[in-house]
């Protein structure tokens, strides 16, 4: 008989990979699928859908996917398992591992994860991902455990202190913004949670496109729910600190200073056009084509919840060749670059660079700057002392104070000559005209 397995994580951002491009977490209620063929088949296109449709200029696939209802196949084999080898398989990577989480009774624990993207070793840049399946139902008994279940997780963040980068995702059956068991996840203190969405009640016909169950009105004999595409269950919720636009941080218009883009955050395949109904009622003037929203329909009653987070800037630098030697009084312009030099998909999927630049020495220029990832960088010339013979020394220093920015303090030591200028006809470089110059 197959077990059970409450909720998994598949991971393709844990060290040795690399972090490539800005992070994407998805958070997806499989339904206990793929099981067969038939599931794989449909996995891979939503999540090629997932992969290649833009928001903001960023289209990739998932770093961090957390999934609900899942099951062992056979030993050492679970739906989790199974999804992660076809996504190695689809986007032709290694780096998708499942890891998963057995429970059969309540209250529920909810799987907690901490990641640090590859590149970067700042304890800002360090994340939590907590992976929950809540309690579901509606009579009394369903509300009281799913709230007590949501205190514990609650309990549990807050211990991890203040300021701490938290992302929330899961199945969490809640059934309005009102429920005591939103009230606690939202509740303030040290793990309190935020909506990206910023809405202000649901569900209702208002806030259509961000509903997520059922994708169905009918049963197609897999277990799923019907009624239509009319509750929010599944949710990524964020600390403030991941709201600041600093660092790490969600893209999105509730963030400080992203008010010009749209959401990342949607509940894939959802235009707002299905309120109580099927996922793929229409085809017409959709987003996604009409496989997809078929493949949303009969892979899970449950749509995938997806959201862009943006990394860290980090700190690059280019500068000129130094000569060995330049002669007393000459001007020499030393050019530096300095760059943001994030590897990302989209100029929003980082950080701007916010840094200084000083000096100490014999090398002088003292200036400050913001860079944006994928821009060329902004360039400035140093200036030399060469006013006095013989060799000559300085330091560079370009520093960085953007939160958790990798490379964020350069020190470059800088040396050369200071030679006596060249006398006109002194052919020989004896320091004297004289006939030796002419022999």
């Amino acid at each position: 008989m197959s077990q059970v397995i409450r909720v998994a994580v598949l991971c393709a951002l844990l060290a040795p990979v690399v972090a490539s491009a800005q992070l994407r977490v998805v958070t997806y209620n499989t339904l206990d699928k793929p099981f067969d063929s038939t599931d794989l088949a449909l996995a891979r296109t939503v999540f090629e859908a997932i992969a290649t449709t833009p928001r903001n200029g960023i289209a990739k696939r998932p770093d961090v996917i957390g999934l609900q209802e899942q099951r062992t196949i056979a030993a050492g084999v679970s739906t989790a398992s199974q999804l992660a080898d076809a996504l190695n398989d689809l986007f032709g990577v290694s780096s998708y591992q499942a890891n998963v989480n057995v429970f059969t009774t309540g209250p529920r624990p909810t799987r907690r994860l901490e990641f640090q993207p590859v590149g970067y070793t700042s304890s800002d840049a360090t994340f939590y991902n907590y992976v929950s399946h809540l309690k579901a139902g509606s009579a009394a008994a369903d509300r009281n455990l799913r709230a007590e279940e949501a205190e514990r997780l609650r309990n549990n963040a807050d211990a991890l202190g203040a300021g701490v980068n938290i992302v929330y995702s899961g199945d969490f059956n809640i059934y309005s913004n009102n429920e005591s068991t939103y009230l606690n996840l939202t509740a303030s203190g040290n793990g309190e949670a935020f909506d990206p969405l910023a809405l202000s009640s649901w569900p209702s016909a208002a806030n259509a496109q961000h509903l997520t169950q059922s994708t169905r009105t009918t049963s197609i004999g897999d277990g799923g729910a019907t009624g239509g595409n009319d509750d929010r269950f599944d949710l990524q919720l964020v600390t403030s600190s991941l709201l600041d636009g600093e660092g790490l941080s969600y893209i999105g218009p509730t963030s400080t200073g992203m008010s010009g883009l749209e959401h990342s955050y949607q509940a894939f395949g959802n235009d707002g056009v299905s309120y109580n109904q099927r996922i793929n009622n229409t085809f017409v003037g959709r987003s996604q084509p009409a496989a997809v929203l078929n493949a949303l329909h009969d892979f899970s009653d449950h749509l995938p919840v997806i959201a862009d987070y943006q990394l860290p800037a980090v700190l690059g630098y280019a500068l000129d060749e130094i000569p060995l030697t330049l002669e007393q009084g000459e001007e020499f312009a030393l050019g530096l670059t300095v760059t943001n030099d994030a590897d990302v998909v989209a100029a929003v999927g980082a950080d701007e660079l916010d840094f200084s630049i000083s000096t100490s020495g014999s090398i002088t220029g003292a200036f400050a700057g913001v860079a944006a990832a994928l821009s060329a960088g902004l360039s400035y010339d140093l200036s030399l002392d060469t006013s006095t013979l013989g060799l000559r020394s300085g330091m560079l220093t370009i520093s960085s104070l953007s939160q958790a920015a990798e490379n964020s303090l350069v020190q470059v030591p800088i040396s050369f000559e200071v030679i006596a200028a060249a006398l006109a006809g002194d052919y020989n470089s004896d320091g004297r005209v004289d006939a030796a110059d002419y022999t």
